[in-house]
C-alpha cells in the first residue's frame, strides 16, 4: 500500500497527561509520524525534538493554523477541561483535519444504555455528535473512539473497586460480574498501533482506520471481577480473608441508587461512583471482551498479567481520589 494509505501528520492536545504521555511514548517509539503538540502559553510541560504550538485556545488564527495540515487529531485532555474539546474540534475540522480521536478513554460508548445513565459520559456524547454533523460540511471528517473502562493502577490505588488495601476493607457486591479493565501501557501502545493502520485495507477491511470511522476501538488488559482482583490485591500484601473486613451484602444497585441521590446534593465523588457501578454491574456494560478480543487481535495486543499489574499498583501505594 502507498505511503498515502497511511497517517502521517499527528497532533497531540492533553500530550502532558496520563493518557498522552503514554500515546506520545508508543507514537514516538514507531519513528514513523510527524508529531505535533498543541498547548496553552501557559503550559510549562516540555517536548525536546518535536514541533509544539502554544496559543490561546480562544484565538482562531491560532488554531487554525495550529491544526493545518495534521491529518488526525489526538484528544488526551482531562475531564476538567472537556469543555475545551469543542471549540477545538470545530477549528481541527475547518483547517481539514480528517480523523479525530476525541477524549473518550471510559466505557463502551455503542451502549446506548450506559451512556444515558452516566451524565458524565454526556460531553463524550456530544462530541462524537459533533464531529458526525461537522462531517456533512467537511467531507471525510470521522471520529473513533477508545473504550478502555477504568484505568486499573489508579483505580486499585483509590479504592475505586471497592477494596481498599490501606485499611483492609472490602465490599463486593452481590450483583457485580466480570468487567474489562485498561492500564495506561497497554493504551498508549494501543493508541500507536490504531494509528498505524492503512486508512483502507482491501485484503483484511477490518485491520483498517476505516473499519473504525464513527465507530469505537476496544481496548483491553485483562476482565477480571471483584473477587478476583481482591486475591491479586491479598497476595501482594501477604494477607487472606481472615486479615480483612469484608461485606458481601451490598448490591450494585443499592450503589447507584445512593449514588443518584448523592449527586442531587452536588456530591462529584457519587458521579465517578455510579460509573464504577455501572462498569462493574452484571450487565450493565462493563463487560466487552467480545468486541475487546476482536480488536485486540487487529492491534497485536495480548492480555497483561493482572498478578503483576495489581502487585505493582499496590507496591506504588495508596492515593486519593481527585474526585
Amino acid at each position: 500500500m502507498s505511503d498515502a494509505n497511511y497517517l502521517k501528520n499527528i497532533a497531540i492536545v492533553g500530550a502532558s497527561g496520563n493518557v498522552g504521555t503514554s500515546a506520545l511514548k508508543h507514537l514516538l517509539f514507531t519513528n514513523r509520524f510527524n508529531i505535533t503538540i498543541i498547548s496553552r502559553p501557559s503550559s510549562t510541560a516540555s517536548f525536546p525534538s518535536l514541533t509544539i504550538k502554544k496559543g490561546s485556545y480562544d484565538d482562531r488564527n491560532f488554531l487554525h493554523d495550529a491544526f493545518s495540515g495534521q491529518d488526525a487529531v489526538l484528544f488526551a485532555l482531562g475531564f476538567m477541561a472537556m469543555a475545551e474539546q469543542t471549540k477545538l474540534i470545530a477549528a481541527a475540522a475547518k483547517a481539514g483535519v480528517k480523523w479525530i480521536l476525541p477524549t473518550e478513554y471510559a466505557g463502551d460508548g455503542m451502549n446506548e444504555a450506559m451512556m444515558a445513565a452516566v451524565p458524565i459520559f454526556q460531553p463524550k456524547v456530544q462530541a462524537r455528535k459533533q464531529v458526525e454533523e461537522l462531517g456533512a460540511t467537511y467531507e471525510g471528517l470521522k471520529w473513533i473512539g477508545i473504550a478502555t473502562n477504568p484505568w486499573v493502577e489508579f483505580s486499585i490505588r483509590m479504592g475505586l473497586y471497592g477494596i481498599n488495601f490501606e485499611k483492609n476493607t472490602a465490599t463486593l457486591y452481590t450483583d457485580a460480574g466480570p468487567f474489562n479493565q485498561s492500564t495506561l501501557e497497554q493504551v498508549g501502545l494501543g493508541i500507536s498501533r490504531l494509528l498505524s493502520l492503512p486508512v483502507e485495507n482491501a485484503t483484511n477491511p477490518r485491520a483498517s482506520l476505516q473499519h473504525y470511522a464513527n465507530n469505537f476501538v476496544y481496548m483491553s488488559s485483562f476482565i477480571a471481577t471483584q473477587s478476583r482482583i481482591l486475591q491479586a490485591v491479598q497476595r501482594a500484601t501477604g494477607t487472606q480473608d481472615s486479615d480483612w473486613t469484608i461485606d458481601r451484602s451490598a448490591t450494585i444497585e443499592q450503589w447507584i441508587a445512593q449514588a443518584h441521590e448523592a449527586m442531587v446534593k452536588g456530591d462529584r465523588m457519587a458521579a465517578a461512583g455510579l460509573t464504577f457501578a455501572m462498569y462493574m454491574g452484571e450487565g450493565k456494560g462493563g463487560d466487552y471482551q467480545d468486541k475487546a478480543v476482536e480488536d485486540m487481535k487487529v492491534l497485536g495486543l495480548h492480555d497483561e498479567d493482572l498478578e503483576e499489574v495489581v502487585r505493582k499498583a499496590v507496591e506504588a501505594g495508596p492515593m486519593k481520589s481527585p474526585f
